[in-house]
C-alpha cells in the first residue's frame, strides 16, 4: 500500500458543494489535489481545511472561467499541473433563473449558458494541446438535473446541461488519443446552494413533487456524494477505463454491479447516452 502511486487530481469549482466534498475524499485517501476556485475568500477556507501532509501535494489557485483571456493564461501558467494530471474534475456551474422561458432575462440566460457550457468549450480548446499526448487521463463533468428529463421553469439550466452532455459525448469520439476518457456524471441531489435556491423559489414555480423529492434526498446527501466518489474511482479502475462519452447516474446505475458483459454493452452501443427511445 505504501508504494501505491499517488493520483494527481485537479478539481475546478472546489469551493462548491460537490467540489469541496470530492476534494475531502481524495485528500483523505492521500492523493495529490490541485484546487481551482473563483472566490478568494472561500479559497482561504480551503487552505484551512486542506493542510499539506508528508509526501502529499496540494495547491490552491483562483480561476475565472467567464473570461477567456484570463482562463487561457491560468491554464498556461499551471501547464505542468495539467500535464501531470490523472483525474480532472470540473464541477463549475450555476442554476440560473427559475422561471417560465418567456419571463426570463435573456442576458441572465446567456450568462448561465456561458458558465455551464461555453466556458467548457474554451477550457478544452486551451487545455487540449497540453494533454493530447497523455498516456492516461480521466475527465469528469456533471450533467445536473434536467439533462435527461423535462424540468419545467429550468430552461437555462437544463438546456445548457444538455449541451454539455452532448459535448462530452462528442469529445470522447473526437479525442484522437483514446487514453483520454471523458464522462458526465448525474450526481443526484446534493446539499448545495443550487438546491437551497430551489427550495426558496417562488410559489408554483417549482412543482410540489420536485420539492418533496428534493427534501427527501437532501436528508441522505452525504451518501449521495459517497456514490459520486465511488463512481469516479470505478471509472479510473482497469475495468472502468473502457468507458468514455457516457452520462452515468451515480445514484441509479450501480457500476459496482457491472460485469464484463454489461461494460461491453455500454461501450458498444448507445447505452447511457442521449437518444430517442424507439
Amino acid at each position: 500500500m505504501g508504494n501505491k502511486k499517488k493520483l494527481n487530481v485537479i478539481i475546478l469549482g472546489s469551493t462548491g458543494a460537490i467540489g469541496i466534498k470530492l476534494a475531502k475524499k481524495f485528500y483523505q485517501d492521500g492523493e495529490n489535489i490541485f484546487l481551482f476556485y473563483k472566490n478568494k475568500k472561500k479559497g482561504k477556507i480551503l487552505k484551512k481545511i486542506f493542510k499539506k501532509k508528508t509526501n502529499q501535494k496540494i495547491s490552491f489557485e483562483t480561476i475565472n472561467i467567464e473570461n477567456k483571456k484570463s482562463l487561457k493564461n491560468k491554464i498556461l501558467r499551471n501547464k505542468e499541473i495539467f500535464k501531470s494530471c490523472d483525474i480532472l474534475i470540473n464541477t463549475i456551474g450555476e442554476l440560473g433563473e427559475i422561471k417560465n422561458f418567456f419571463n426570463l432575462n435573456i442576458k441572465k440566460f446567456y450568462r448561465t449558458f456561458n458558465i455551464n457550457f461555453f466556458s467548457y468549450v474554451h477550457f478544452f480548446k486551451f487545455l487540449y494541446p497540453l494533454i493530447k499526448k497523455k498516456k492516461d487521463l480521466l475527465i469528469i463533468l456533471f450533467s445536473g438535473g434536467g439533462a435527461s428529463s423535462l424540468r419545467e421553469n429550468f430552461s437555462s439550466y437544463s438546456l445548457s446541461k444538455i449541451a454539455l452532455v452532448k459535448f462530452t459525448e462528442i469529445l470522447a469520439k473526437e479525442f484522437i488519443n483514446k487514453k483520454i476518457r471523458i464522462n458526465s456524471i448525474a450526481p443526484g441531489i446534493i446539499n448545495s446552494k443550487m438546491n437551497q435556491k430551489i427550495l426558496k423559489a417562488e410559489k408554483n414555480i417549482v412543482s410540489k413533487k420536485e420539492i418533496l423529492r428534493l427534501k427527501k434526498f437532501l436528508k441522505i446527501s452525504e451518501k449521495t456524494i459517497d456514490k459520486v466518489y465511488l463512481l469516479i474511482k470505478f471509472l479510473n479502475s482497469s475495468k472502468g477505463k473502457k468507458i468514455s462519452g457516457k452520462m452515468i447516474s451515480s445514484m441509479w446505475d450501480k457500476p459496482a454491479h457491472w460485469d464484463n458483459k454489461t461494460i461491453n454493452k455500454i461501450i458498444s452501443n448507445d447505452y447511457l447516452t442521449m437518444r430517442r427511445k424507439e
